[in-house]
């Protein structure tokens, strides 16, 4: 159970972590880092669904295609 439960939690938890680690290094506060990290993950967030969003209309032209032929 650990083997599937630790990468899937792990890895979004570990780069959140790591991205604000080294953005406290960086600007040195944690206020500071934290609008940061907030900002990046924001960014992350709205390119998935920009991607999520232009597979759907791809997948949903083809199965027009498909069902139209």
């Amino acid at each position: 159970m650990g083997f599937f439960l630790v990468p899937v939690l792990g890895c979004p938890l570990g780069a959140v972590g790591g991205l604000y680690l080294l953005e406290r290094v960086r600007l040195g506060g944690h206020g500071e880092a934290w609008a940061s990290t907030r900002t990046a993950l924001r960014a992350t967030g709205l390119s998935v669904l920009v991607e999520l969003f232009a597979c759907l209309l791809v997948a949903g032209a083809w199965i027009g295609v498909v069902a139209a032929g």
